[in-house]
């Protein structure tokens, strides 16, 4: 079925590993045995040697933290047919370059490549007239547009097709799709995997990328495999995946069970406590020296009614026999009424004054701001 799959990487004048990347890119994209057919537009020459020999010209004129190319590979539909792939790219790149940056397409779908057609789609974000930007590769959000623009161009081409099927950029998560996304095997690990062999992992020492603080780094695979190849992962995952489904509706199952037990119970003892909300048995310690503590036997319950009468009222009486009943309380239990409160001192003469003259000026004010 048709997948979502786009990866979007620059190649820049002052990140690359080596002086002309881009046209080595180039040169690779488009060797025969692995591509079929090479689309282009608005770049010089008819063969790839010419293409990349243009690449160069501009990497040694772009300024030296330039953008010399960008690199698209895009996952073409199964359900289409060669001729409605390239229509499909060209409009594609058409839209992304507004009709005015080059743009160079290497399809691969021949071979090893027949199961899995896809299509290396190269951007130079230079206007050969002007000279000025048109895509805006370097700017934030531009593979996530580059995404949806590609999303919508392929179901376009599907439903013009007259298929069903559609592609979607959004995670499966987001799809509401519970389960472990596959990861990348690559012909190597498929081929290993045919074999029967199995890799070994062990702790390797690469190189960062160009204007990295270390020029090294160290990674141990055996704690990011735990020993399995990527097909076998992959395995395992779609296994787990479909055993999903089942342990789903078994724990909708063992859930209804449960809740149907507990409603009964509670029916049969409405004043007994859930199995979840009781608590375990304290254990005192003896008085008595040299002997152990054991467990103290468990008093006996008391009724609701009583527990009730035992509770205070949660709402003070206000009326005039409430508060000799509550007086004769405080006075039983050797408490004493709260003493009055000391009456508030009066304002005097002076004190008033000052008020008042402190409120025309807050006057004044208001009608001055007005």
């Amino acid at each position: 079925m048709a997948i979502f799959s786009l990866h979007h990487s620059p190649i820049g004048k002052s990140t690359q590993a080596q002086p002309y990347t881009a046209a080595a890119h180039i040169n690779y994209i488009t060797r025969k045995r692995a591509m079929s057919l090479m689309q282009k537009a608005r770049l010089p020459g008819q063969n790839p040697r010419e293409v990349a020999e243009y690449l160069k010209a501009c990497e040694d004129k772009d300024r030296k933290n330039a953008r010399v190319i960008d690199k698209v590979m895009l996952a073409l539909p199964k359900e289409l047919n060669q001729t409605e792939r390239i229509g499909l790219v060209r409009e594609f790149a058409e839209h992304v370059t507004q009709g005015r940056a080059p743009w160079l397409a290497a399809f691969h779908d021949k071979g090893k490549d027949a199961n899995n057609p896809h299509c290396h789609l190269v951007l130079r974000d230079r206007d050969p007239k002007t000279g000025k930007r048109v895509i805006g590769t370097s700017e934030i959000g531009s593979t996530e547009r580059l995404r949806e623009s590609w999303e919508k161009f392929a179901n376009r081409a599907l439903e013009r097709a007259g298929r069903s099927e559609r592609i979607d950029r959004r995670t499966l998560a987001d799809q509401g799709i519970e389960r472990e996304p596959t990861i990348h095997e690559g012909p190597q690990s498929q081929a290993m995997d045919k074999r029967g062999a199995q890799p070994r992992s062990q702790r390797r020492r690469l190189p960062n990328r160009p204007g990295s603080k270390r020029r090294h780094r160290h990674v141990d695979y055996r704690l990011i495999d735990k020993g399995k190849s990527r097909p076998q992962e992959n395995r395992a995952r779609r296994a787990a995946s479909q055993e999903t489904e089942r342990d789903y509706w078994a724990a909708i199952d063992r859930d209804s069970q449960a809740r149907e037990l507990q409603n009964l119970a509670s029916i049969h003892n409405p004043h007994r406590e859930p199995a979840a909300l009781r608590t375990a048995p304290t254990l005192r310690p003896s008085n008595q020296p040299g002997k152990a503590s054991r467990h103290v036997p468990r008093q006996a319950s008391v009724k609701p009614s009583e527990k009730l009468a035992k509770q205070k009222p949660r709402f003070k009486d206000l009326s005039t026999d409430g508060r000799k009943r509550d007086r004769g309380r405080r006075i039983e239990h050797g408490t004493s009424p709260h003493p009055a409160k000391p009456p508030k001192p009066k304002w005097n003469a002076r004190d008033q004054r000052a008020l008042e003259r402190m409120r025309r000026e807050r006057q004044d004010d208001r009608s001055r701001d007005r």
